[in-house]
């Protein structure tokens, strides 16, 4: 999938179908078709082309009632915002193309200054299915057909959290294929009755809107509407390619060597932080801006997976924090009482909620898959503790349809050693009951099973009845001074730096029981000499790469790739680049702009402002 660093601004005409539902059928009422075609502006680069009133139309329809809904502008402000855009696109795809003139034709059999001249196959592919998927996106849109809404019995159950920008993976689409299919057999099934009715009120949306055109033959794509957004959609493959000319030479100039040095500029600004900034920075820390020194002592993460009290036992409590107020209870004896109360404390799996949403899931092994596991090995992901039934079968084309019929539920021993389990592959790892009371169950190990924190994490979002405890770093900061949370929740923390490997403790809190495993701690002039040290604890595959430098020199050949993994090293290139990326970019399209619009040039734009006064209120 393309991910653009920087991207000019194109207009994209395929929201009318959200517009459609904000404005009604027609948002246009005053205007005849006569006086939507009247020429508001003028660009003539290399050839003259013109911007119609009814380009403004479509340019709020697409964007800019967004900028009077939330960002207070008035009407004359908003469509002179989007004459704006679309003048300076247009300057800039005429330079594009006068560019590509040069250097870049790809068919010469094509109109000089069209796009198919310039674009190959690919990109043409990409266009067309761009347009062709936003026709279809809205025919369904208007489709009023639910057959494909299968009743179901099932568990009803709270929405879970789901991990930090976790998405449905996305099928592999063929868009050759998806094209040719389309162009073979139509956009709709002209024997479904909801289809031609939906196909119906598409036209007529676009006939109330002046946007059907005068050579509409019954075909959707003889529409205005469909013959603009093909061109938009070629016009950004061409903004794109022209803005990958500018800026490919920065980015295969960046080298390892130039993110070591960045690596240690940062390195340097936290050898230099104080206490505070150290403390501060542990809290905001994440995966791609994380902790890479410590001048201090005995700081930390612990992960906590709650298993919180319900609403009987929370009632419990609250009658024994009165009793121990009035009889003057210690701490020993207050614990105590508590514990029978907690004695009922059970676990189950909160995330049928993932299942019943239909997010990425193998009915098979029971165990999500894609953004919605932690694992990178399967075997190590942890599976759904319930009975699902599968109600339709996952197919290339659909997804599959499944209802939760039964959770498991854990006893607090019989969770204890399915942890064991899971997390160090054995049910007795010999865990021991500590003399200190507030702490339950304690087990020490020096080692890390593989993938611990992922399997930890994996846990966290099926059984934790925190939400804090999601989508952390690597859990709770805990603080040599310990004043931030309740007293066995802090002293087991403290232990659990002082342990290390892959330790953990159940202590017991008014909240419920608190399962605490150990994930980092840091001490006087801990960190990561060189880049090469702290990539090397990341767990990155390099594949045949040998040394760092090669892996990376690899992914940069690759770009989009690479972006897509939004690793700490991309993230640390992007910064290396960013600054002259945009410099470029912003540079090369006001250069272009101002020139053809205020410079010398100027007389290649001609704006007709009176022909959209009324628009402007």
């Amino acid at each position: 999938m393309k991910k653009r660093l920087f991207k000019f601004v194109t207009l994209i005409l395929s929201a009318i179908i959200g517009a459609a539902g904000l404005f009604g059928c027609n948002i246009v009422t005053d205007n005849t078709e006569r006086d939507l075609n009247q020429i508001v502006a003028t660009v003539n680069v290399n050839r003259e082309e013109h911007i119609y009133k009814k380009d403004l139309i479509m340019g709020y329809m697409n964007y800019g009632y967004i900028y009077v809904q939330y960002y207070g502008y008035d009407a004359a402000k908003t469509y002179n915002l989007i004459l704006n855009n679309l003048v300076d696109n247009r300057i800039i795809v005429q330079v594009a193309y006068e560019k590509f003139e040069e250097t870049s034709v790809e068919d010469e059999e094509k109109a000089k200054y069209t796009p198919e001249r310039y674009l190959n196959t690919d990109e043409i592919t990409d266009a067309k299915y761009s347009t062709y998927k936003s026709i279809k996106d809205l025919l369904k849109s208007y489709s009023e057909d639910n057959s494909d809404v299968e009743k179901k019995d099932t568990l009803i159950f709270n929405v879970r959290t789901v991990p930090t920008d976790a998405k449905n993976a996305e099928k592999d689409v063929n868009k050759a294929d998806y094209v040719q299919g389309i162009d073979d057999n139509g956009f709709y099934d002209k024997t479904d009755e909801y289809e031609r009715a939906a196909f119906n009120k598409v036209i007529n949306l676009l006939k109330d809107n002046g946007l059907l055109g005068g050579e509409y033959n019954g075909d959707i794509k003889s529409t205005d509407y469909f013959n603009r957004l093909l061109k938009s959609n070629y016009e950004s493959e061409i903004i794109e390619k022209y803005e990958e000319s500018v800026v490919a030479g920065i980015k295969n100039d960046l080298t390892y060597s130039a993110l070591e040095t960045l690596y240690n500029d940062k390195l340097d600004t936290q050898k230099a932080w104080s206490n505070s900034d150290f403390v501060s920075a542990l809290s905001s820390a994440t995966a791609t801006s994380p902790i890479l020194y410590s001048a201090f002592d005995n700081y930390g993460y612990v992960y906590n997976l709650l298993l919180g009290v319900n609403d009987f036992q929370s009632e419990k409590i609250a009658d024994l924090q009165e009793e121990r107020e009035h009889d003057g209870w210690d701490e020993e004896t207050y614990a105590e009482k508590r514990a029978e109360v907690l004695e009922g404390t059970i676990a189950s799996d909160l995330r049928s909620s993932w299942i019943l949403s239909g997010y990425d899931f193998d009915f098979e092994s029971k165990k999500f898959t894609g953004d919605y596991t932690f694992a990178k090995d399967a075997e190590n992901s942890l599976a759904f503790q319930g009975e699902v039934k599968e109600i339709r079968a996952k197919t290339d084309d659909k997804d599959g349809i499944y209802a939760v019929e039964s959770v498991k539920t854990f006893g607090l021993d019989e969770f204890k050693n399915f942890v064991n389990g899971y997390v160090y592959g054995d049910e007795n790892v010999g865990a021991e009951v500590p003399s200190d009371f507030n702490i339950y169950w304690a087990y020490t190990n020096t080692d890390k099973p593989d993938e611990y924190d992922a399997k930890i994490n994996e846990l966290l979002f099926a059984f934790s009845t925190d939400p804090g405890s999601l989508n952390t770093y690597k859990g709770y900061v805990i603080k040599p001074d310990n004043n931030e949370y309740v007293k066995t929740f802090g002293d087991a923390g403290k232990a659990l730096l002082e342990e290390g490997g892959s330790s953990y403790k159940v202590v017991a809190s008014d909240y419920g029981y608190h399962f605490m495993f150990f994930s980092e701690v840091w001490n006087v002039d801990d960190g990561y000499t060189t880049l090469a040290d702290y990539l090397d604890t990341l767990g990155i595959d390099k594949g045949t790469a040998t040394t760092w430098e090669e892996y990376f020199n690899a992914q940069k050949a690759k770009w989009d790739d690479f972006a897509e993994e939004n690793s700490f090293l991309y993230i640390l290139a992007s910064e290396a680049v960013s600054t002259k990326l945009s410099d470029a970019t912003t540079r090369n399209r006001t250069n272009i702009v101002t020139e053809y619009r205020y410079g010398e040039k100027k007389d290649s734009t001609v704006i007709y402002s009176e022909r959209f006064a009324d628009l402007l209120g």
